[in-house]
């Protein structure tokens, strides 16, 4: 079987780059969690958007995207953007 875990190393040449859809959608998932386990599929695509937002912006780079996953939690400056886009949106 082939193994098929990624590796940040083989990508080098896209450090500086945006982050990508996947990397943002698979962000997303990964932080919009309950504490229960459970999906909170509302919490997945805001982090997502905002995410992606971010990427589109030239804020949040590929490698930045990256070091997300290692993260236990969404860092603060993404929560209170998606909580001033919902207070602003609502």
């Amino acid at each position: 079987m082939e193994k098929t875990t990624f590796n940040i190393a083989d990508h080098e040449d896209k450090f500086a780059d945006p982050a990508t859809f996947p990397q943002c959608q698979a962000l997303g998932w990964k932080f919009g969690k309950k504490p229960n386990g459970k999906m909170d599929n509302v919490m997945a695509s805001r982090v997502k958007a905002c995410l992606y937002n971010a990427a589109t912006s030239g804020t949040l780079s590929f490698k930045q995207a990256d070091a997300l996953f290692k993260k236990k939690s969404l860092p603060k400056k993404y929560v209170d953007s998606i909580a001033a886009y919902m207070e602003a949106n609502s």
